[in-house]
């Protein structure tokens, strides 16, 4: 075999081989790129993590009701309204009502009241099986409303 067929089928493989290598690296970083966060989630974070950690008296109105609905979703979604009333027994009822109203939908408002109200006739049974059903749910709309004020949630 002459040596330019040598050097012609060195490189062949040696395309190949780099051709393979690359198609392989690009795979893995589209993979990696699928489980990065991007900028809203990152956002999102900041505000679970950040925000809602901070002193009520400090946030603004914006903010306030946010966290209001963060933390009424949060227990919600552990334990149902009883569950939430341990923890926050103090809840100025018609201020929570309106941060949902503000966030969500007049539906979950008026299911919270309706908890608020009637719910311990059944254990809440009824007003937590609705709550769990809204679509979008409040944390959906929260999300949507942390984007949409991002501005003035993260001063």
């Amino acid at each position: 075999m002459s040596v330019k067929i040598r050097i012609i089928i060195l490189i062949v493989v040696i395309v190949v081989l780099l051709v393979g290598f690359f198609a392989n690296k690009y795979k893995q970083n589209a993979e990696h790129s699928k489980n990065v966060l991007n900028e809203k989630n990152i956002r999102w974070d900041n505000f679970i993590n950040d925000v809602c950690f901070r002193d009520m008296t400090t946030l603004s109105e914006i903010q306030r009701k946010a966290v209001l609905c963060f933390w009424y979703d949060a227990e919600m979604n552990s334990g149902g309204y009883s569950g939430y009333m341990d923890c926050y027994p103090n809840t100025d009822a018609e201020e929570l009502a309106e941060a949902i109203r503000t966030i969500g939908y007049e539906e979950i408002a008026d299911n919270y009241l309706k908890a608020v109200n009637e719910g311990e006739k059944d254990e809440w049974v009824e007003t937590d099986m609705a709550y769990y059903k809204f679509s979008p749910s409040l944390s959906d709309c929260l999300m949507e409303y942390v984007e949409k004020n991002k501005d003035v949630i993260f001063d």
